[in-house]
């Protein structure tokens, strides 16, 4: 009898999108669905997981085996599975694909190539015959110290010495997750007593330190070299057996120094005891709900999450409260330390994969109880989940824009059948599809329409730009902002200024030909920073910048656009005195940077924060009185039929953030297009008439929450194959669907970024109100593995 694994390769290729299988050899018998194993996978070594096991009499002897095991238990449990199973089945996607979100940086393990060299008298070139006797006396050398030694090209002189068995390559493979422990000691009683310490007269260091150890307290080594004892004496003691030293493993942790005092109690208002009487007895019960907790900024969402999991907690089951933004995350954990202590632990990107790998052990064993986290921390491995929590869960951010293109919200419903757990979606904004669904009752809808001690919603006045141009204001901020930050500024009180375009200048231009300065991977208009170079906001690549026109060699280059760079330079020159700082992708590219900046501001170190849309939600700042909202209308501006819905959100969160304490907010709104009705209710606050508005365009247009959405991206080199493919699918459909009313497509169009790279992209659109059927077709025609179409389910940006 032998045992067979079919295993899902760890390789983020959509053509590999089916499992490989492979002789388990009986070293390897305790392996079990869900294990990590390494794999021959052609002529190397990869990470698998093993989804299946069958037992077989005869193997088919061209089958390979298992090399080894990374797991002694399974890595994915049952529930993971499950989830999976749904991600592949839902985004389309291979299991293998799905699977690996679930480990911290995507791989458990690092695979390096060696080479070593095989005797020979074979005749080489000199260039050969120099990297032959490189490898010959180094064996196992990398590639890195084949190319450091070499200076001609490696990569060519090596494939001719492979192709011709002279030299051949291994590959090694290392856990990813390193461990660390540290090492405490405590004195042995059985041994130790006062006759021994009276005994020692001539050895007063070691009584010491004897006698500081007699409280019973367990010490690590570092702890005690602080207290003045070295590592000699403590060995001497060790070596005599009269103290025993152990090691413990130790949990990595960037947040371990936030310890805020512990919360007093807390009266809830009527709003908040009424939300909580319909969220309690489903928590009771064990039973999953979703509920959609619609409360205006300053309402106390916060509370009633702590409150929600403070219940869980009592039944040892664990809670999760996922953030749309990393920057998000450090209030929360003091807002959350306050009550739970050392049962909270964060996961996102920012954090070292070890750091999430210690974090995973930690939730794993129920350790942990309280998980905090960016939409990654969707992924961990619970034990048994007892309450899930989207905060402003109608961020866009939520949605992963790589393969697979999933829906943090769509995943958390899952999982809260899967856990029997209870989900919030709270939000001062719900998305349109959330409030649809609470509104036709498959979400209970909760709401709480006043701030806590009803304190009033910050006073939102309007400026019309083009009033401002008109009488000769040609800067970024309007006569009433400056008047604004300057009454904020002399009562010693707080403003947030928000402007959504990083760098200084939006885009640069030669005012002889009209040429625009453009990312030579993708077409978009390159952005000036300060520092002088010009950087892609979408590739990341930086240019200098350039002195004469490519095109025409005029030196008339012209600046033009306002970013955060230039708002800073602005707010510098006009009120020198005030102390400002940035908040915004440039000023956080530092581990916990954004958190460092949030913190100063937060203690008053600083009069004036500004930044992107990290500025906008979430934030809870007393001393903030006002706000001004620099472009609030610039999204309007966007081809896309969300563009009204994410305009007034950003008006409404980032207002949010003024008049939190004992003062009144105000808050000045810039805008070109005053009469909008996006605009108008992000004065008013008032989402309802927002959302009645927009719900009319989106019916007569047959967009979500009427339909569903799916967006197929083909792409091509070739640009004619591209758009002749994506006709051609187009025909399909139609000949599929007949011109259903129910099931619609448009384009094809190019996409936003027409070409990337050299590759051509072209934009398919697809309405339907049965996703079901959508999958089959998409399925039927073998879109979901063909390399050439990527496949958007609900997409939240069509262009």
């Amino acid at each position: 009898m032998k045992l067979l694994a079919d295993v899902f390769i760890n390789i983020p290729v959509k053509t590999i999108a089916t499992s490989y299988t492979y002789i388990i050899p009986e070293n390897l018998n305790f392996l079990k669905t869900g294990c990590r194993v390494i794999v021959p996978f052609g002529a190397r070594k990869m990470e698998g997981f093993i989804v299946r096991i069958t037992t077989v009499d005869q193997t088919d002897h061209t089958l390979k085996e298992i090399i080894d095991s990374i797991d002694i238990e399974p890595y994915f449990t049952d529930k993971i599975m499950s989830t999976a199973h749904f991600i592949a089945d839902f985004y389309l996607c291979s299991l293998g694909e799905a699977l690996r979100l679930f480990i911290p940086g995507k791989n458990s393990i690092k695979i390096n190539s060696s080479y070593q060299a095989i005797p020979t008298t074979a005749s080489l070139s000199a260039s050969g015959q120099s990297i032959y006797n490189f490898i010959l006396k180094n064996p196992n050398c990398s590639l890195k110290q084949i190319q450091d030694f070499c200076k001609f090209d490696s990569i060519a002189l090596l494939k001719e010495l492979l192709d011709n068995k002279i030299i051949f390559k291994n590959y090694i493979y290392k856990n990813r997750s390193n461990k660390i422990y540290t090492s405490y000691v405590r004195i042995n009683k059985n041994i130790v007593n006062q006759t021994l310490l009276d005994n020692m007269t001539r050895k007063k260091s070691q009584k010491k330190l004897l006698e500081f150890l007699s409280d019973d307290h367990l010490y690590s080594i570092n702890e005690l070299n602080k207290q003045g004892f070295s590592r000699s004496i403590i060995k001497t003691l060790s070596d005599n057996n009269y103290i025993t030293i152990t090691k413990q493993r130790t949990f990595r942790d960037s947040y371990d120094h936030v310890n805020p005092a512990n919360n007093p109690f807390i009266h809830l208002t009527a709003g908040q005891n009424a939300a909580m009487a319909e969220i309690i007895p489903y928590i009771d019960k064990n039973q999953p709900h979703t509920f959609l907790l619609h409360g205006v900024t300053g309402s106390g969402k916060t509370q009633i999450y702590i409150e929600t999991a403070r219940k869980v907690l009592l039944q040892n089951r664990q809670a999760l409260i996922l953030v749309p933004e990393i920057v998000l995350t450090g209030q929360l954990v003091i807002s959350l330390k306050k009550y739970f202590s050392s049962s909270v632990v964060v996961i996102h990107s920012r954090l070292t994969v070890n750091e999430r790998n210690d974090a995973f052990v930690r939730i794993r064993t129920n350790s942990a109880k309280i998980i905090i986290g960016a939409r990654s921390a969707i992924f961990a491995p619970f034990l048994d989940l007892g309450l899930i929590v989207m905060d402003e869960e109608h961020d866009a951010s939520y949605k992963q824009d790589e393969s697979p293109r999933y829906h943090t919200r769509d995943i958390a419903r899952k999982m809260s059948q899967l856990y029997n757990a209870v989900l919030i979606l709270g939000s001062a904004t719900p998305s349109m599809e959330s409030y649809f669904s609470a509104c036709n009752g498959t979400y209970k809808l909760l709401t709480m329409p006043h701030r806590i001690d009803n304190k009033p919603l910050p006073q939102i006045n309007c400026v019309d730009m083009r009033e401002e141009l008109h009488l000769g204001n040609r800067h970024i901020m309007s006569r009433q902002l400056v008047k604004l930050i300057n009454d904020t500024l002399q009562k010693k009180q707080q403003i947030i200024i928000m402007l959504n375009r990083r760098g200084y200048s939006t885009f640069v231009m030669c005012r002889s030909c009209g040429l625009v300065i453009k990312c030579p991977q993708c077409g978009l208009p390159l952005v000036y920073h300060r520092q002088n170079y010009l950087q892609c906001h979408h590739c990341d690549i930086k240019e200098p910048v350039p002195t004469v026109c490519p095109a025409c060699n005029s030196r008339y280059i012209k600046f033009f656009g306002s970013g955060t760079e230039k708002l800073e330079q602005e707010l510098h020159e006009t009120f020198p005195t005030a102390r400002t700082i940035r908040l915004d992708r440039d000023t956080t590219g530092k581990k916990m940077a954004h958190q460092n900046i949030l913190q100063q501001f937060r203690a008053g170190n600083y009069d004036i924060l500004l930044g992107t849309q990290m500025v906008a939600k979430g934030h809870d700042i007393p001393n903030v009185t006002a706000v001004g909202i620099i472009s609030a209308d610039a999204s309007l501006n966007m081809p896309d039929f969300r563009a009204a819905e994410r305009c007034f959100d950003l008006i409404t969160q980032t207002a949010g953030r003024a008049g939190r304490g004992n003062v009144k907010g105000q808050v000045i709104i810039q805008t070109y297009n005053p009469e909008h009705y996006a605009v108008l209710s992000g004065i008013r606050q008032n989402y309802r008439e927002f959302y009645d508005q927009e719900l009319i365009q989106r019916r007569e247009l047959f967009y979500p929450p009427y339909a569903k959405l799916i967006k197929l991206t083909i792409q091509n080199e070739n640009k004619d194959h591209a758009m002749d493919k994506a006709l051609q699918l187009r025909t399909a459909f139609r000949k599929t669907f007949s011109n259903s009313a129910n099931h619609q497509i448009i384009g094809p169009a190019p996409s936003i970024i027409a070409n990337f790279r050299g590759v051509y992209r072209f934009n398919l659109l697809i309405k339907t109100v049965d996703l079901t059927i959508m999958h089959t077709f998409l399925q039927q025609n073998n879109l979901s593995t063909d390399s050439e179409v990527k496949i958007d389910i609900n997409p939240l940006n069509t262009m």
